[in-house]
């Protein structure tokens, strides 16, 4: 489930997907989602479309959710 979870979020948004915690455990997940582009607007749109986009992919349960921009000074 989580392979085709990354697969559809590669192939729809164009974003970078790592599974990034509890890859020992059966039943859940930690996703890392990035992307890169000029505006942080659009950014977080895509971020929203992406937690949406999963949410809604059948045995997927969504627990916590944040997004955070990084700008050139950080």
């Amino acid at each position: 489930m989580v392979k085709s979870l990354v697969s559809g979020l590669r192939g729809t948004f164009n974003v970078a997907v790592a599974e990034v915690e509890h890859q020992d455990l059966r039943q859940r997940a930690r996703l890392g989602v990035s992307a890169v582009g000029a505006e942080g607007y659009h950014l977080r749109k895509v971020m929203h479309q992406v937690e949406r986009f999963a949410a809604r992919q059948p045995g997927v349960e969504i627990i916590d959710a944040t997004v955070t921009i990084h700008g050139p000074d950080d």
